[in-house]
């Protein structure tokens, strides 16, 4: 091998070798230091690229989960009230089958009546009042024609489905897509228009006789029968449906841990193998070092042909 000193081979072998070096040590830091191994699209295009679709799905059932539990709160504000609403009917209910008594004079009746009627309004006023996030989901206003059939007559699997179809009706977005099999619609009751709190419905109006004042209540406990018959549908329904949600939430939380799973395998760093990669690189940097100081020394032989 010839002797020169204006093209130093060793030294240039060993440039590359410890740039190369030098690269793979960045790299291992890089992981170290962030957990990732993808840093940078340069690491891996197609892992990066399949890790966005997953990071995309992983966020999306997030939000999908927290707005199927949204979804639960909101049906067990409304399950909460509508028991209220069923305590009052009850109460309506008992007043009226003590008011058929003949033991009662039309006072009495009166007394019954005055109950009676605060009740009904107490209902009409939790109707009206009672929100969630400043939308009312006991009457129409908030959801429209999304409410139960008008007439409350058929609360049927069938109509509660045409209900909960409507544009207007409330329906819980709970998947990480858009589309319609990603939505659970709920039908809603409007109590502003049960039977039980119009104001035909009475104990007492003016009457005089025992037999006319039986005749009211019986009037009224078929109108209370009715609401309570509607509502206790309604209440068994919104029960299916925040159990439905809740497998809804089971079943997300089961497909986002799997997804996030998946890819930690593609982007996440193998402390293991970057730490080992990384005490490896020192010592080829630390040898590499050497060498090239020994190319450059190798030259110095050059001087002794001189002398």
């Amino acid at each position: 091998m010839a002797m020169v000193i204006n093209t130093n081979m060793g030294a240039i072998n060993a440039q590359r070798t410890l740039d190369q070096t030098s690269r793979e040590q960045s790299v291992s830091m890089e992981r170290l230091t962030s957990g990732l191994r993808i840093n940078k699209a340069a690491d891996d295009a197609a892992g990066l690229a399949v890790t966005t679709g997953m990071t995309t799905q992983i966020k999306g059932t997030d939000q999908a989960i927290r707005n199927a539990n949204d979804s639960i709160g909101m049906l067990q504000t409304l399950d909460g009230a509508t028991e209220e609403v069923v305590n009052m009917l009850q109460r309506m209910r008992e007043l009226g089958v003590q008011s058929m008594n003949g033991t009662y004079n039309n006072d009495n009746r009166k007394q019954m009546q005055a109950e009676f009627s605060q009740l009904q309004e107490e209902i009409q006023r939790v109707a009206d009042t009672t929100k969630f996030n400043g939308m009312n989901i006991m009457n129409a206003s908030s959801f429209g024609s999304a409410a139960v059939a008008a007439t409350f007559a058929n609360t049927s699997a069938g109509a509660l489905s045409v209900a909960g179809d409507n544009a207007s009706a409330f329906k819980a977005h709970v998947g990480w897509e858009a589309g319609s099999n990603n939505r659970i619609a709920v039908a809603m009751l409007n109590f502003s228009t049960l039977s039980a709190i119009g104001a035909a419905v009475t104990l007492q109006s003016g009457i005089s006789t025992y037999g006319s004042g039986v005749a009211l209540a019986s009037t009224a406990l078929t109108a209370i029968d009715g609401s309570l018959s509607v509502i206790k549908n309604m209440q068994a329904y919104w029960g299916a449906v925040q159990n439905r949600m809740e497998s809804t939430v089971s079943n997300l939380q089961n497909v986002n841990e799997n997804i996030m799973d998946s890819r930690s395998s593609v982007m996440d760093a193998d402390f293991a193998k970057e730490s080992a990669n990384l005490a490896r690189t020192q010592v080829l940097q630390q040898a590499g070092m050497s060498m090239l100081s020994q190319s450059n020394s190798n030259s110095q032989n050059v001087l002794s042909l001189l002398r």
